[in-house]
């Protein structure tokens, strides 16, 4: 439950850093490419009505400076009289003398078509002398319309001084005022220019929405193309997000393992990734771990078993010394020639012997040392075969032995903890056996060592079994102790030595050995 939870909340918070940091990006670029749309539209379109308007002001400008020479050339004659290029053009034409009196007119009675203006033009002599004014009015459309509307903008123009439009145009040209209007529910942009020759106020309009819906077009196709991206982008982080989360969570459930004891179980090492490294050094930790518990473990079992020696070994030399004193007093009592004598002094001799073990295993297990006595080795196994006699021949045994040619295979230590040790494990041999076999025991000399190999060709030992065989009370007799082979392996090692197990099941078990040569140095247990 809380292994789903945290690897929920993990992946929210790796899903919500990709919202932050790609998705809400592309989200905003979004709104920005639907907002710039307008602006972008609308900028395009004052620029280009702006271009409209300039040509037509352009236009507009030529044909009145034509038109204006031809009224001032009016004023020149006696009897003014319209040229053909202004029959059309002009309607009425009033010249005045400086003092405003009339002095002369030309009326049309045709019909005037569209709008029209009066301009008023000041009449200036050679020398530059003002020498009356002239009235005209004149006809807009022959002066005012553009030959062309770039952009399909509409261009019209207003009398500054009536405010009365002069040129037709699909709308009101009283909206034209400001920058913008709405007309038929859409909205038009203009551009507006001041003339001063002659006086009017031209516009140029056209509706916004032909510019604006390519341009929302093309947002829209972007808009489209950036939520396909986010979508992917968030299907990408979830795929991977959930590869991520997996192996954390394998990692989590290894490690809620190890915490309960499971100290084997180990985490699934990706390559390349830094959950890899992760995972890579949990393994290593869980392995240290591990290995300071195992080391611990057997601390504190090899201080359970010197114990329960140095316990032993107390409650066996109280009656040793009892049953010593007894037989001896028996020996004393005894004539010259009774023939209890021998079995006497041979129960003695085991005594002694037994009070020599005993001493070791105390000594052993109170400092984790042995004698430093230089000792021939065959003399302690020879002895420990001995002592195994009764358990061989109860188990049906046979004993082969091989020993060098060469006599004197000395060793630094205690001939006692060593006899020890070879009767251990020639007892384990024997006792591995059901119906009977051969156990063979092999002496050779090496280079500084000497190798003790006892070999029974009894049952066997699984992997599992062989992994606790020196585990003190670990045992799969029901009369077992537990204790033999770890306290050989204690002996072996206090003499500098070493002991190593072969075992398969069905196949029997060799037991080897090492311990160095006398010269050689004798290390105790660490």
């Amino acid at each position: 439950m809380t292994r789903h939870a945290s690897r929920g909340t993990l992946r929210a918070e790796v899903l919500g850093i990709v919202l932050v940091a790609v998705v809400v990006p592309l989200a905003l670029l979004g709104l920005w490419l639907a907002r710039g749309t307008a602006d972008a539209g609308e900028r395009l379109l004052r620029d280009r009505l702006n271009t409209a308007l300039t040509l037509a002001v352009r236009d507009v400008g030529e044909r009145w400076v034509t038109t204006r020479g031809a009224l001032l050339g009016l004023a020149d004659g006696t009897t003014p009289v319209l040229p053909p290029s202004l029959v059309n053009v002009v309607r009425d034409v009033v010249i005045r003398d400086p003092s405003g009196v009339e002095r002369s007119r030309i009326v049309r009675d045709a019909p005037m078509d569209g709008g029209r203006f009066t301009v008023r033009l000041p009449l200036r002599s050679r020398d530059g002398a003002r020498v009356g004014t002239m009235e005209a009015t004149v006809v807009a459309s022959t002066v005012l319309a553009p030959t062309a509307s770039p952009g399909g903008a509409s261009v019209g123009a207003v009398d500054r001084a009536t405010g009365t439009s002069l040129l037709p145009v699909a709308f009101d040209a009283g909206l034209a005022r400001g920058d913008d209007f709405t007309w038929n529910g859409e909205r038009w942009l203009v551009a507006r220019r001041v003339l001063d020759d002659p006086p009017v106020e031209m516009f140029a309009a056209a509706p916004l929405a032909d510019y604006v819906v390519p341009f929302r077009a093309a947002a829209r196709r972007g808009v489209i193309v950036l939520v396909i991206v986010a979508v992917l982008c968030v299907v990408a982080a979830a795929a991977l997000t959930r590869r991520t989360t997996r192996a954390l969570e394998e990692l989590a459930a290894t490690a809620d393992a190890v915490a309960s004891g499971d100290l084997g179980r180990t985490v699934r090492v990706p390559d390349g990734t830094e959950v890899g490294r992760l995972a890579r050094a949990f393994n290593t930790m869980s392995e240290s771990l591990r290995r300071t518990l195992d080391a611990l473990a057997r601390r504190e079992s090899l201080a359970a078993v010197g114990e329960f020696a140095a316990g032993l070994a107390h409650e066996v030399r109280n009656p040793l010394t009892a049953i010593r004193i007894d037989l001896q007093r028996a020996d004393e009592k005894l004539d010259a020639e009774s023939s209890l004598r021998v079995p006497i002094r041979r129960a003695l001799g085991q005594v002694e012997r037994l009070d020599a073990t005993v001493t070791g295993a105390l000594r052993l297990a109170r400092s984790g040392q042995v004698g430093d006595a230089t000792v021939d080795l065959l003399v302690p196994l020879d002895a420990a075969m001995h002592a195994a006699e009764p358990e061989l021949a109860r188990s049906g045994a046979t004993l082969e032995v091989a020993f060098p040619p060469q006599a004197g295979l000395f060793v630094r230590g205690d001939a006692a903890a060593l006899e020890q040790l070879f009767l251990n494990l020639l007892l384990n041999a024997a006792q591995s056996l059901d119906d009977g076999g051969t156990i063979r025991v092999a002496v050779e000399d090496g280079d500084g060592t000497v190798r003790v190999a006892i070999r029974d060709a009894g049952r066997g030992m699984s992997p599992e079994v062989r992994a606790r065989l020196f585990e003190p009370f670990y045992t799969t007799r029901a009369d077992g102790t537990g204790l033999g082979l770890p306290l050989a392996r204690r002996i072996a090692r206090a003499h500098g030595g070493e002991i190593d197990v072969e075992s398969a099941p069905g196949a029997g078990t060799t037991v080897v050995v090492r311990l160095p040569r006398a010269g050689s140095g004798v290390a105790g247990e660490d």
